[in-house]
């Protein structure tokens, strides 16, 4: 529709195909295997029999590196405190920042964000409004711009 601006659309499949073939081209450093896809832990529910995951609808098998990189986001885009990614890190023994293929994924994945707040703005001012901040920080090439949910 006309919620968002073409050329914002454009933009974001642009983006989208290139890292779609970027990430093809990838060396990871963690074997393949299954991930969760949106790994943050709102979506780990502590039961009495221990840790549960919920909202699995992209759990897949593929790169690991890609639910690291939602937590690293989660750091710099979303207002995780650095000693909370610092401690998530030391636990996991790696932070997927220093590996070359970090900004690949990040990049999709910030493109995919941007792309589910796309949906909600035709029925949600503030959709609409995070949409374009969010489009415009990634045209500025800006990655300290703060993202927030709506």
């Amino acid at each position: 529709g006309d919620a968002i601006d073409p050329a914002d659309a454009a933009y974001l499949r642009e983006r989208r195909d290139g890292f779609a073939a970027a990430a093809a081209a990838l060396t990871p450093r963690l074997p393949t295997g299954p991930i969760h896809g949106d790994a943050l832990p709102r979506n780990v529910h502590i039961g009495p029999d221990g840790p549960v995951l919920v909202d699995l609808e992209t759990f897949s098998a593929d790169l690991r590196e890609h639910d690291l990189v939602v937590m690293a986001l989660s750091r710099d885009r979303y207002g995780l405190p650095a000693e909370a990614y610092d401690a998530f890190t030391a636990a996991y023994g790696w932070d997927v920042r220093e590996w070359a293929g970090c900004s690949v994924l990040r990049g999709a994945r910030e493109t995919a964000s941007c792309a589910w707040v796309a949906q909600h703005a035709p029925a949600n001012p503030k959709a609409r409004a995070e949409f374009e901040r969010r489009v415009a920080s990634l045209r500025d090439g800006d990655e300290s711009v703060r993202w927030y949910p709506f």
